[in-house]
């Protein structure tokens, strides 16, 4: 293989090796620069972090990012507190957060369907007596069957007291 095709292969390896830097970057308590690819123990506060997964690494120059034309400006305080908060957020809070929204959402759900479930008895035993009503109003002949099974026809006093019974019932079951 020729050299040239060797150094092309080597710098295409080169390039597509895995970045081997340090992830998190930040000062101790003795002002010592410490590198390490675990976060910084929690004792550390956040603004003595330099560098960290997604956030900007610190500029090694005054002139700031454009050349010397363009003053350097300090970051804003909303820039700079994002991604402490975002940071502050673990994946297991995160998951967290979920199930319980999962679990309320659940519960609301199941509430509602009984809700629903409650309305549909209530307005059925509504039609219900409003037709028993109708049907005792009506002065057509009515019978029931004892517990001998034999057929009984119902006279006035009974149909009456059944009437009340049923207006009852009505009252009850549709209001609201």
């Amino acid at each position: 293989m020729p050299p040239r095709h060797l150094l092309s292969l080597f710098l295409l390896a080169l390039a597509a090796a895995p970045d081997a830097s340090a992830q998190f970057q930040w000062r101790d308590a003795n002002g010592r620069m410490v590198y390490s690819d675990m976060p910084p123990p929690a004792s550390v506060a956040p603004a003595s972090v330099l560098r960290a997964p997604g956030k900007a690494a610190p500029s090694s120059s005054a002139e700031g990012q454009f050349g010397s034309d363009t003053p350097a400006r300090a970051p804003s305080s909303a820039h700079t507190a994002a991604p402490a908060r975002a940071a502050a957020v673990t994946a297991a809070d995160r998951e967290l957060e979920f199930r319980k929204r999962r679990m309320e959402k659940a519960e609301a759900d199941r509430k509602a369907a009984e809700a629903s479930v409650q309305a549909q008895r209530k307005a059925a035993a509504c039609a219900d007596s409003r037709s028993e009503i109708r049907a005792l109003e009506s002065g057509l002949r009515m019978s029931r069957v004892n517990e001998k099974g034999e057929r009984e026809t119902l006279d006035d006093k009974q149909r009456a007291g059944r009437l009340d019974a049923a207006r009852a019932g009505a009252k009850e079951a549709c209001q609201g």
